[in-house]
């Protein structure tokens, strides 16, 4: 039976503004950039956005927006220090529209870009997906085999000593050699429609 959902690029929706106008996941900021950020940051390819279209409903149920990024890390050798630079996939954005929660959106979604970003890797040299979690989608990312960049500084540990984490970030990553590992790779049985340019 075919997928009702379709993944589709941003640049490929004519009617963007209309397909977005409800879409709420229960998190202000990631609400705001895509009903008030995305398109520009498309235009300016600061960021690439994917959209999750309901073909039953008409409208974006879930997205993602990604970029590639690095960071240095220091490395003790013998005759002192050096800094490794490591190359990412940055996972900027990621939300399912709340009226979709608990349904294996998210999970379902995040396995596709896992798929990508094994395909990317043979392209570019990238070692990693990065991102930043909100604090209560931590424990969803964890499901998927995320890793918190410092474990001992998780939402639960914050909130052991009292401290709000309503506004923190929280660093986390997945390996490539992880992803190749658990079989993520490119292939043609994706649970969603694939969008395909005929141009």
């Amino acid at each position: 039976m075919k997928s009702n959902f379709e993944l589709v690029p941003l640049n490929s929706i004519l009617d963007f503004k209309r397909m977005v106008s409800g879409f709420d996941c229960d998190h202000d900021g990631i609400n705001e950039f895509l009903l008030t950020m995305a398109e520009k940051f498309e235009t300016e390819r600061r960021l690439t956005t994917f959209l999750l279209i309901d073909n039953n409903e008409n409208k974006v149920v879930a997205f993602y927006s990604t970029t590639v990024g690095s960071l240095d890390s220091t490395a003790k050798e013998d005759d002192g220090t050096s800094v490794e630079t490591h190359k990412f996939l940055n996972l900027a954005y990621f939300a399912v529209d709340r009226s979709y929660h608990k349904k294996g959106i998210g999970t379902s979604l995040i396995k596709e870009l896992f798929k990508t970003a094994t395909l990317v890797s043979y392209y570019v040299g990238i070692e990693m997906i990065y991102l930043e979690s909100v604090d209560d989608a931590v424990d969803f990312y964890k499901s998927v085999g995320f890793q918190l960049s410092k474990p001992l500084q998780s939402p639960e540990a914050y909130h052991k000593n009292g401290i709000d984490t309503s506004k923190m970030g929280f660093d986390m990553f997945i390996t490539i050699n992880d992803l190749l590992e658990k079989g993520y790779l490119p292939n043609d049985n994706s649970i969603f429609a694939t969008y395909i340019n005929n141009d």
